[in-house]
């Protein structure tokens, strides 16, 4: 496993300028549609200076500066059910926390059903990743992807699997994440994970993280699925909900963020 973390670390230096290097860690033969550009998803960085990408910022201080304990080290972000902007927000946050001065992060794209991740940073498909690892046992360092962000690495899903299921609760992810979080003392891990209601293995997957945060899209996510969902969730590791599509109205921002009004947007 320390095979992981020299090219987490190798990654991190080889910052270059020149044009040929920009290709990242990973080669031709992994990925198909090749493109190094981010999402416009990616609001943190393609609206910098708007209320959306200021909540996430808020909302990395309020992680990783609690008011009690340690912040977490690794965290995982699901919803209830599909299409409440749970990848999205993984993204984002992943990107905020890495832009901060002394803070690394890993992205991993545990949603083996319907990856998104990769598309977030440019990539049109990546054939291997997550999947690859846990079931044929490629090396880490072959499958990590160093983002254009500085010091943010995604982790792809991989290929298509029949069980993913049992593929997230094996002892080989649970060895991953404990290996990732006690490594480094300056590394995130991120979890982009599947709906917790229609899949069984984001359940078991938040067994193994150290917090958990539910996203919940506003008017649209049911009260009782919520509630059910909540339930099922260890109370320790349970961080809270993150709402998602939420309004801010232009009198109350104004002095702050000229010219972006009322702001909504599928996400935090």
């Amino acid at each position: 496993m320390s095979r992981l973390f020299d090219a987490l670390e190798k990654a991190e230096k080889e910052r270059v300028g020149a044009e040929e290097k920009k290709k990242v860690h990973v080669t031709r033969r992994d990925i198909d549609g090749y493109h190094p550009g981010l999402s416009k998803e990616l609001v943190v960085f393609s609206e910098p200076n708007s209320v959306i990408a200021e909540e996430f910022r808020f909302l990395r201080s309020r992680i990783l500066r609690p008011l009690k304990g340690e912040p977490p080290k690794t965290i995982l972000i699901t919803s209830c059910l599909q299409g409440e902007g749970k990848t999205f927000v993984a993204a984002n946050l992943a990107a905020t926390i890495a832009k901060g001065f002394d803070e690394y992060v890993l992205l991993v794209d545990a949603d083996l059903r319907r990856p998104r991740v990769h598309q977030i940073f440019g990539y049109d498909y990546i054939r291997q990743g997550l999947s690859t690892h846990l079931m044929n046992g490629e090396p880490l360092e072959n499958l990590l992807i160093k983002t254009e962000i500085k010091k943010l690495t995604i982790l792809p899903a991989g290929e298509d699997c029949d069980n993913p299921s049992e593929l997230i609760s094996s002892k080989k992810m649970e060895e991953l994440i404990k290996e990732i979080r006690d490594r480094y003392p300056d590394r995130y891990v991120i979890f982009d994970s599947s709906p917790i209601e229609l899949t069984p293995e984001t359940f078991v997957l938040g067994h193994k993280v150290d917090a958990i945060y539910l996203i919940v899209k506003r008017a649209r996510t049911p009260r009782d699925v919520i509630k059910n969902t909540i339930e099922k969730f260890d109370k320790g590791r349970f961080k809270g909900i993150i709402l998602n599509g939420y309004e801010k109205r232009k009198r109350y921002y104004k002095k702050y963020y000229k010219g972006y009004g009322s702001y909504s947007y599928n996400g935090y």
